[in-house]
């Protein structure tokens, strides 16, 4: 009995630890939550994003604040929506590049699994001599970006190459989903293991009771 017991409080500590495991979510922390989606936006059609929608959003200012948080280890998926820009933009996950506004097409995706933290994630552009802003800083002047339609397991980036000066978000637009993350195999032969052990033990016991 204390055995059977035994086993059952470590089968329970690990199916509490794969679930917490599976669980990540998208938070966004810092930034200037006082900004909107304003008339010149022109990417509405592609985000679902209307005039005043609320924005978090980041530049040189407050770069360093916060940033796109994932709560734990999490398979990302990135879509490319569009872009209404001058220079060529791109989006780099992980210190690879992913979309470029020269050659990607709108509707793209690409799934990169990452550790629980700020994301790693770099938007260059090829104006005001070649800048970039990354998530968590820095941010080069007058560049920024920004976060809308914000739940736990979705959201939109939005960026602003600075060029001619606009403010408008709409240079570059890409949905964040994050997704569970399957469990290694070796937590599933532990847990095999482990309701193996429970049950040749309690046929032990049934037969031990019939004997």
């Amino acid at each position: 009995m204390i055995k059977i017991k035994f086993l059952g409080l470590i089968l329970a500590g690990i199916l509490l630890v794969a679930g917490s495991a599976q669980a990540a979510v998208l938070s966004v922390t810092g930034g200037d939550n006082t900004q909107t989606i304003d008339a010149s936006f022109s990417l509405g059609a592609q985000t679902g994003l209307g005039l005043g929608a609320p924005l978090i959003a980041f530049n040189t200012a407050n770069a360093d604040s916060g940033g796109l948080t994932l709560t734990g280890p999490g398979k990302l998926t990135f879509e490319f929506l569009g872009s209404e820009a001058s220079f060529t933009n791109t989006l780099q996950v992980a210190g690879g590049e992913i979309f470029s506004n020269a050659g990607t097409l709108a509707g793209a995706t690409s799934s990169i699994a990452l550790p629980a933290g700020l994301v790693d994630f770099l938007l260059t552009t090829t104006g005001n001599g070649g800048a970039n802003a990354a998530n968590g800083g820095p941010i080069t002047s007058p560049l920024a970006f920004a976060f809308a339609a914000i739940s736990d397991t979705s959201l939109i980036l939005l960026f602003d190459d600075g060029g001619f000066g606009d403010k408008d978000l709409d240079d570059f637009a890409v949905r964040v989903s994050v997704s569970q993350v399957p469990l290694p195999a070796a937590v599933w032969l532990m847990l095999s293991a482990l309701l193996g052990l429970v049950s040749f033990s309690r046929i032990r016991r049934n037969e031990a009771g019939t004997a």
